[in-house]
């Protein structure tokens, strides 16, 4: 039996990739520094996997291949392992993008909204009876509470994330850039290395190829310069969405819309979709309803965990759930995401928190590695937003907490968002349970 071997397995996207091989048959193993729901739910499925450090005894002759995330260093001691035993070692984006050439590819890239996308199209095409493959960076109750789907049709969903210039990597049949926004600045430098990297992906396009692109986003234009393949525009002026979605927020008709303009172009039609979008019921960590374990809170209390970590993307939740509970009140429990993005875009992250009446900021989340020794900090931010607040009369309460134990105190009834990519979720997981994917999940 062939084997494969991931280092970072735990990661969204290597995970996905591990159920491919096992589902392809292959024995699959894998490390990482810390157990999660995803390891857990791997070993479940078979795979052997160690956690808490570098495991280079997993690593022996019989390796066809060794896979590993774009956060390995070249001084992982698996890593060399494999290099020293002559094992061909691949980034995920490498691999994934071997993949993408044995497959119709169906590609859903942009600075936000690429896992609400990519399930949605993915959830279109299951409805039109295609059986696409699914890799995608977030989980659904469809799959299982997997964020993976194996099927036996000839067309590959994936998500193609901008991050370490992974989308390079890929060869998709057709793509959707869902907006570009200034992020990933450690890759990319600024905003314009950033509309750059969304330039050569798309030059990386045969004139075979198509590329959907957001006609209202002001980079778009700079993005499509000297490209081959054939483009189509959504988010047209004048035309209003309206599909059948569950989830709030315009930013949500638009992934949808988004995805349907891939559906049609394959060939599929508009009552299916309209039928997908019926049934669908999100994803986790995108607006995912959640319910206390055991405390109780007024009845009137809606919980929500949801995966924003830009300004841009805080923004448009809020207003999502403003338009949908006008009358309520809406507390946002948040945890900055990296002090490099906070310093980045700390002008932007001053205003995104308008429509909420209370807001809670906790320390910011540092990933080992990718962090500046000095920059912007949370209490930066509660500070600046509570001059604002004061010079300009606003009534939102603010809060800087240490901890979420100490942010839940003071919850009170109304529309409450646990917002944040670090570890404010599996924080949040010891209080609240998910009401969109099972207990089995």
């Amino acid at each position: 039996m062939a084997k494969v071997h991931f280092i970072g397995i735990g990661g969204i996207g290597t995970s996905a990739l591990a159920q491919y091989y096992l589902s392809e048959g292959y024995s699959v193993s894998g490390s990482d520094l810390v157990a999660s729901d995803i390891t857990e739910f791997l070993e479940k499925k078979g795979v052997e996997i160690q956690t808490g450090g570098e495991f280079e005894n997993l690593i022996d002759a019989s390796l066809e291949k060794v896979i590993y995330t774009s956060s390995v260093e070249e001084d992982n001691l698996e890593l060399q392992k494999a290099n020293s035993l002559g094992i061909k070692t691949l980034k995920y984006a490498e691999a994934l993008g071997e993949l993408t050439k044995k497959y119709i590819t169906l590609a859903v890239s942009g600075t936000h909204g690429k896992s609400t996308t990519t399930s949605m199209l993915a959830m279109i095409l299951v409805e039109a009876g295609l059986d696409p493959t699914v890799i995608v960076g977030t989980r659904l109750p469809e799959f299982g509470g997997s964020n993976f789907r194996k099927g036996e049709g000839e067309y590959l969903v994936i998500e193609a994330d901008e991050y370490d210039r992974a989308f390079w990597n890929y060869r998709p049949k057709i793509t959707v850039v869902t907006n570009i926004d200034k992020d990933h600045l450690d890759t990319y430098g600024d905003i314009n290395g950033v509309v750059d990297g969304f330039n050569q992906y798309l030059k990386n396009l045969s004139s075979e190829s198509i590329a959907i692109m957001n006609s209202q986003n002001k980079y778009t234009e700079r993005a499509i310069m000297g490209v081959s393949c054939r483009l189509v525009f959504f988010n047209e002026k004048g035309i209003s969405l309206d599909w059948p979605l569950s989830l709030p927020g315009k930013f949500n008709q638009l992934n949808a819309e988004a995805a349907w303009q891939v559906a049609k172009l394959i060939g599929i039609e508009r009552n299916t979709a309209f039928t997908a979008f019926q049934k669908f019921k999100g994803v986790w960590r995108r607006l995912e309803p959640l319910e206390p374990n055991e405390r109780s809170y007024p009845e009137d209390t809606l919980f929500f965990s949801d995966y924003g970590h830009h300004p841009t993307e805080v923004k448009s939740t809020l207003e999502g759930l403003r338009e949908k509970y006008p009358n309520q009140k809406i507390t946002i429990i948040f945890q900055p995401h990296q002090v490099r993005r906070l310093t980045n875009v700390f002008g932007e992250f001053i205003e995104a928190f308008d429509d909420a009446d209370v807001v809670c900021l906790l320390p910011v989340y540092e990933v080992a590695g990718r962090e500046d020794l000095v920059g912007k900090s949370s209490k930066d931010l509660y500070e600046t937003i509570s001059e604002r607040n004061e010079r300009l009369d606003k009534e939102q309460k603010i809060y800087y907490k240490e901890s979420l134990e100490d942010s839940l105190a003071f919850i009170n009834g109304g529309i409450v968002i646990f917002m944040g990519a670090g570890d404010i979720d599996s924080s949040v997981r010891k209080y609240f349970k998910s009401k969109l994917l099972s207990k089995k999940e």
